[in-house]
């Protein structure tokens, strides 16, 4: 019945023979839309489209791949498009496109829907959770050619006086590229970086974000425990730490070291988001740090202790000119330019490359390098060691006796009223059994000055040898045959 009928209607017989005639046609309409709505043609499958149990978005695939979020009253536009009808049905039941966004909602829901470290886009199940990784890793494809201006940047920067340390850097860059497009997790260590300023750390880590797949995070905040959430940090195959790396608190550089140590060899981490639940997945990271090699600089990085000796590369970075000039931001352009149009050839050589047997890691690919200059230099500034300076100060070893007592014993005894390292001691225990904590460092590092002593009560007691050949008290201690103990 069109407008132009209910109108003639109402100017012939009036309102009230209109109505009468409405309602006698009512059930009629009804029986005609249920009837278009069982006529109209219903998918035989849910089209793929993902809902977000986080979000409480749905998710379908753009043109170029990607997976892009929208709300329900974008979605049902798409499903319209798809056949699925929707409308007014008699009693109140559930139009096909209703009862497939219920569908969707009960068998197409997704725990987590971002990218994910290492995945390309689509669906995946990780340990019992559904996942949808949304956008891929933009990947560097090999290209056979050469690489000149990578290739001498690279021997400015690590061919040291001490050793070549390129094949740790050709290695550990090898293993994780190979494992990316292999579409695999493996254990890496974290890759650290010592240089003065403008030596190109930043710009090596900048390629390394290319190389990898062209994403990076910041994941300081989180490995230091100044943060719990750490969700963002699962979108980046490249976990990326420079300026911001800045505490040299004992507790947060064990705290640096305790993560390092995960990264590398854990293959499942929690995801937490901000107002999340938590979730186990498994992305596919690796680390590098850049630091300036100043003395109180270095002290940002880890204690390199039993833990994470074999967990972390340690490369010494030379004062570097760059092998093509920087003094204008064209130039500064071109250089880059021109460095990543070499990083396809620079890619199908390190995959063509072999790693020297002697070099070879069973769990790794390439075992861990320190340079030895870098080595000694953060052992210099540990606070283990420095404890032991204050402990040589203060004790006298009394006919060259050697100390025995609880930690807690020795703080006292290092930063009484009497104590001439007072001062120095106090800055040093700045936080909870931080003395406890040092003397077990150095029982690994120094195991001839420091020992557990065997437990004669409920309480730790530790053993802490004199300096053979030193002085105490007019006493010379014997010196040991071994200089490594001197």
């Amino acid at each position: 019945m069109s407008i132009k009928d209910i109108s003639d209607i109402h100017q012939a017989a009036g309102p009230e023979a209109l109505k009468r005639m409405l309602e006698s046609a009512e059930p009629a309409m009804d029986v005609a839309v249920e009837a278009e709505a069982k006529a109209a043609p219903t998918p035989a499958a849910l089209p793929e489209i993902y809902y977000s149990l986080s979000s409480k978005e749905y998710f379908l695939q753009a043109d170029n791949g990607a997976w892009i979020p929208v709300n329900e009253n974008s979605v049902k536009r798409h499903l319209k498009a798809l056949g699925f009808k929707h409308g007014k049905n008699p009693g109140g039941s559930l139009t096909p496109m209703e009862k497939c966004l219920n569908e969707i909602q009960k068998k197409q829901s997704v725990a987590y829907a971002a990218p994910l470290a290492g995945y390309d886009a689509g669906f995946y199940r990780i340990n019992g959770n559904n996942i949808l990784v949304t956008h891929s890793p933009k990947p560097i494809e090999p290209e056979p050619g050469k690489f000149p201006i990578l290739e001498e940047l690279l021997k400015r920067m690590f061919v040291t006086d001490v050793t070549d340390q390129r094949p740790y850097i050709y290695g550990w860059l090898k293993t994780q590229i190979q494992a990316l497009r292999e579409k695999r997790w493996a254990p890496g260590q974290a890759l650290a970086m010592c240089g003065p300023v403008n030596c190109g750390k930043s710009l090596f880590q900048r390629l390394i974000t290319e190389m990898l797949g062209g994403r990076s995070g910041k994941p300081y905040q989180f490995m230091t425990d100044r943060t719990n959430f750490n969700e963002d940090l699962f979108e980046a195959e490249h976990l990326m730490i420079e300026d911001d790396a800045e505490s040299t608190q004992y507790a947060q550089r064990k705290a640096f070291g305790s993560h390092i140590k995960a990264f590398a060899v854990n293959r499942d981490h929690r995801c937490h988001g901000k107002h999340k639940k938590g979730l186990m997945l498994t992305p596919r990271w690796r680390v590098t740090i850049s630091v300036n090699d100043e003395p109180q600089r270095l002290l940002v990085l880890p204690p390199i202790d039993q833990d994470t000796e074999d967990k972390i590369v340690l490369l010494k970075v030379n004062p570097t000119t760059m092998p093509m000039p920087l003094e204008t931001n064209e130039q500064r352009d071109l250089f880059w330019s021109t460095l990543i149009g070499e990083l396809p050839a620079f890619i199908d050589f390190l995959l063509k490359w072999e790693i020297p047997e002697d070099l070879r890691s069973p769990r790794f690919g390439i075992i861990h390098f320190h340079h030895p200059q870098i080595l000694s230099a953060v052992d210099e500034m540990s606070h283990e060691l420095r404890l032991l300076d204050l402990i040589d100060q203060r004790l006298s070893f009394q006919n060259g006796e050697s100390w025995t007592g609880t930690a807690q014993e020795l703080q006292s005894k290092l930063t009484g009223e009497e104590s001439k390292v007072q001062y120095d001691a106090r800055q040093l225990f700045n936080f909870p059994n931080a003395c406890g904590m040092f003397l077990a460092s150095l029982s690994k590092k120094k195991p001839h000055r420091v020992q557990k002593a065997l437990r004669r009560t409920d309480k730790r007691e530790w053993t802490i040898n004199p300096i053979q050949g030193k002085l105490y008290n007019g006493m010379v201690i014997s010196k040991s045959s071994n200089p490594e103990q001197n």
